[in-house]
């Protein structure tokens, strides 16, 4: 059986770039790659700022996801694409990881300029902050360097099943619930609680929106929004969760270690688990929006159910 792809994006898997952020990949990496190295490098050298940064991962694992980028660009540039395509998703997760902590030093930034009372929480560590942000915008080059590698040796799949569009969908509204929900729970059980918390209005809101985002991004029909503001905010929304669950994984890793400046203790474990499965949805639920995004971005069409991927070879997957 013959599937063929009606949308107006290119198929993937043609060797030709998919995308404008496809396109201008390895451009935008070797650009983000310069800041994002420097930053690192004076993080690094004028240590943490603020007593908060000291759970990060330290600022030289920056350096190394810069380095792993390199090793990317060259390897593509010399026909290695095998070893340029997994450089370029090693080096994304590890720059996602030195940029755990970022949202944070967003908030703690709003209140030092707008000089909102905010006590220690208008503290910043600026250096470090600077870092994670280039780390993170380097991520998501290296990111999009991926996807053109895979477009240009022909891997990447043209078709995917209905079913597969519904799973993804419905994995990312059911990882909107748990954080909403448990903020929930402890505002009903009141101010005798161990975590006596205000009703949780931006929780709900801004986890309505990601659902209402993957509804979009995986619903072919809706059709309300020009289709690159849907992309930009399925990217910055996936690209914002996956620093925060990174701040999880690579800062645990670097406490445990004793990499980071301060260490982790697990006196509390109903406290640590807790954490950790916060932290873990949202994590999960970043990757899907990213895979998402990927898919509504490249006008990946869905298949009648019971229909297996093709890809660009005519190989079924």
């Amino acid at each position: 059986m013959t599937l063929k792809n009606t949308t107006t994006s290119r198929p993937a898997g043609d060797g030709k770039p998919t995308s404008f952020l496809q396109r201008s990949a390895p451009i935008a990496a070797a650009c983000s790659a310069v800041p994002a190295l420097a930053a690192s490098a004076l993080a690094l050298w004028s240590g943490p700022g603020a007593d908060y940064a000291e759970i990060f991962p330290p600022p030289w694992l920056g350096t190394v996801g810069v380095v792993l980028l390199a090793v990317a660009l060259l390897t593509r540039a010399t026909g290695r694409e095998a070893v340029a395509h997994a450089a370029a998703w090693t080096s994304s997760a590890v720059l996602l990881g030195a940029s755990g902590g970022v949202l944070l030093d967003a908030f703690r930034g709003f209140f030092a300029v707008t000089g909102i009372p905010a006590g220690t929480f208008s503290e910043i560590d600026l250096p470090g902050a600077i870092a994670r942000a280039a780390a993170l915008i380097a991520s998501f080059t290296a990111v999009q360097l991926a996807r053109r590698i895979r477009a240009e040796t022909g891997s990447a799949r043209g078709v995917a099943s209905g079913r597969r569009h519904r799973r993804l969908r419905t994995l990312g509204l059911l990882l909107c619930v748990p954080y909403p929900l448990l903020k929930l729970a402890w505002w009903a059980q009141g101010d005798e609680s161990a975590y006596a918390v205000g009703f949780p209005v931006m929780e709900i809101v801004l986890f309505g929106a990601a659902a209402v985002g993957i509804i979009v991004l995986t619903a072919p029909s809706i059709r309300v929004f020009p289709r690159g503001l849907v992309a930009a905010a399925g990217w910055s929304a996936a690209f914002a969760l996956l620093s925060m669950g990174a701040l999880m994984v690579f800062g645990v890793l670097a406490q445990v270690t004793h990499l980071a400046a301060a260490t982790l203790t697990f006196d509390d474990g109903d406290r640590t688990v807790l954490v950790m499965g916060v932290y873990g949805t949202w994590l999960l639920l970043g990757a899907t929006l990213a895979a998402a995004t990927v898919r509504y971005e490249e006008g990946v069409p869905a298949a009648p159910d019971g229909d297996r991927m093709i890809d660009a070879k005519g190989r079924r997957g």
